[in-house]
């Protein structure tokens, strides 16, 4: 039987947990059949029941088919929810493969340019408020690694929250998920913190002042240095 922790709630919990980051990781091929519900019942010491409610949630998020004749399946990467908070969590937890740290970084590069863009030009006082009380966080923390990642994940909410565009801030906070493991690879360095301190502050500075050309292309600095960093760091550790 299985004895590693699992998440507090539902028994079915156990089954959606470890079946779901086995396939996410690439332990479990698709096209390829799930372990029977007889194996599955005694590896997690649930019942049968937990077992096809597991398996149910799975095929919620894509990752799982079930078939009268075929039995279940692992479904293709390109059916999954990607931005389920699971899905994301499952995908990024422990280390990531260069292959996925390099999506995320684009990602960035593609999504927070625009977001700043449309913060400028809809960010009311409120709003801008909470974006300098984010980049006052920034300076606070810059001499700690740990709290610093948190302050730079709000200061980007900040800015998604700004764009008054629930569609936006919905991504975001799905991407943050990734964005917190990931940023322990590149934000550890404590002078670095504080070199990037600037860029940011011109963003914040842009969009109180409404410039969203100046916001735009400030933003795409801050992450095309963060994709860069992401790149040293993906070289120098794996060679690549």
């Amino acid at each position: 039987m299985v004895t590693p922790p699992y998440p507090a709630g539902p028994r079915h919990g156990r089954v959606v947990h470890a079946l779901g980051a086995r396939i996410v990781r690439g332990d479990l091929e698709p096209g390829t059949s799930v372990p029977v519900e007889d194996q599955l019942v005694a590896e997690f010491g649930v019942g049968r029941s937990a077992v096809r409610e597991g398996v149910k949630v799975l095929v919620g998020k894509g990752l799982l088919e079930t078939r009268t004749s075929a039995g279940t399946r692992i479904r293709p990467r390109s059916s999954w929810n990607l931005l389920d908070p699971e899905v994301l969590g499952w995908r990024y937890e422990g280390q990531p493969s260069l292959y996925d740290t390099r999506i995320l970084a684009d990602l960035r590069v593609a999504l927070e340019p625009g977001a700043a863009r449309v913060a400028a030009e809809r960010a009311d006082r409120a709003a801008v408020r909470a974006i300098d009380e984010a980049m006052a966080a920034l300076h606070a923390t810059a001499d700690d690694a740990d709290a610093f990642i948190e302050a730079d994940l709000a200061f980007h909410r900040a800015i998604f929250a700004a764009s008054d565009n629930d569609l936006l801030l919905y991504i975001y906070e799905m991407v943050a998920i990734a964005l917190r493991s990931v940023r322990e690879v590149h934000t550890r360095s404590i002078e670095h913190n504080k070199e990037t301190l600037p860029n940011h502050e011109k963003v914040a500075v842009a969009i109180r002042r409404h410039q969203h050309r100046k916001a735009e292309e400030t933003m795409r600095e801050v992450v095309e240095v963060a994709r860069a960093d992401t790149e040293q760091f993906l070289g120098l550790c794996c060679g690549s």
